[in-house]
């Protein structure tokens, strides 16, 4: 019997732990613990079955009370108004106006929920390639600008417990989008940012979803805001990030990639939301194939550009080295198995949520 075989009903039991108790320090250690054993995938990382129907019922409580809480404030405030209705609307006219209104016209403003005005994406140009797609406008500037005060926060690492992940040549940070949250809740970030955050990642999933005309949900796998500053170096040959495929492994002497642990195999989409371009070099690419890792295609960030693409080996892509200044962007994984879906995205919806009800 391997080890993590044998040390499973642990594995198992700290992941049903960090499940039903997301804010505890210990589930959060534990949890740390067992994912860096040797060996343990995330498929290996998952909560009892047998506490599994409890675990969906806290979820669909927690939604449907989250649902009622929604439903009705918007129903009282439709209540009030709804006299100052256009003359000939019926009531059916008025709750489909009213419900479908995004955001919704009644929701209290205040200076630090105020909902934004939202560009409408620029599809600039498909490749060759239908598995790719550019836009832009996804963000105003305004936009840009608050969420790279947010990145004022992003610490060094990359979120997977590497310091320097790609290059030594660089300093890589980043903030998870429950990272964020939670400095809303303790007061050290402004709500509005964090919200921004999640709605900007909403939207490009969204873009996403449309362009490739995906008939099945596309779910947040993973979310983070990463920066990469350039340091000191006369010389650069290195990249600032390797050519790689985000699903599989590359074998450079056979060309092979492989779809196998520790690769993140559940990873079906990939995008990238600029924030800016003051800085040098850091152009994203495309490879031209596994066998062949020079650039084909090549892409300068800017505010609201969004780059994504399917997450396969027929993407293979990287990022020129950044050579002068601080290049940074919102980094989004989407799955098709609901199985894969980000946890720490519901978590961060959740904290946001119940600071905006306490307000």
């Amino acid at each position: 019997m391997s080890a993590v075989n044998a040390s499973l009903p642990a594995i198992q039991a700290s992941a049903t732990q960090l499940q039903l108790e997301p804010h505890s320090d210990v589930a959060k250690k534990n949890a740390v613990f067992y994912r860096q054993q040797h060996g343990v995938t995330r498929k290996d990382f998952i909560p009892r079955e047998d506490v599994q129907p409890l675990i969906e019922s806290m979820d669909l409580e927690h939604s449907f009370m989250h649902v009622l809480d929604e439903l009705s404030g918007h129903l009282e405030q439709f209540g009030e108004e709804r006299q100052g209705g256009e003359e000939g609307q019926d009531d059916a006219e008025l709750l489909d106006n009213d419900f479908l209104a995004y955001p919704p016209a009644n929701m209290p403003q205040t200076e630090e929920w105020e909902w934004q005005e939202w560009n409408k994406p620029e599809i600039v140009r498909f490749t060759t390639d239908p598995d790719r797609m550019l836009a832009d406008n996804v963000l105003s500037q305004d936009q840009c600008d608050k969420l790279l005060e947010l990145a004022k926060y992003c610490k060094e690492g990359d979120g997977y417990q590497r310091k320097a992940p790609h290059t030594y040549n660089e300093l890589f940070e980043e903030l998870n989008i429950l990272d964020a949250a939670k400095k809303s809740q303790e007061g050290e970030v402004v709500p509005e940012l964090s919200q921004l955050y999640i709605n900007a990642s909403r939207r490009s999933r969204d873009a996403i979803a449309k362009e490739f005309n995906l008939q099945t949900p596309l779910y947040f796998s993973y979310t983070h805001l990463v920066c990469r500053t350039a340091k000191h170096v006369v010389e650069r040959r290195d990249l600032s990030h390797h050519v790689h495929s985000d699903n599989c492994i590359l074998n450079e002497a056979t060309g092979d990639c492989d779809k196998v642990p520790p690769a993140y195999t559940w990873r079906d989409y990939s995008a990238i939301m600029y924030l800016n371009d003051e800085f040098e070099g850091g152009d994203f690419f495309y490879a031209h194939s596994t066998k062949d890792l020079s650039p084909e295609e090549t892409v300068s960030p800017k505010c609201g550009r969004l780059v994504a693409f399917s997450a396969g080996k027929e993407n293979m892509h990287g990022v020129l080295a950044v050579t002068k200044g601080r290049r940074c962007a919102v980094a989004l994984w989407f799955t098709l198995d609901p199985n894969h879906k980000e946890a720490t995205f519901s978590m961060a919806e959740e904290i946001l949520h119940e600071i905006k009800t306490v307000s």
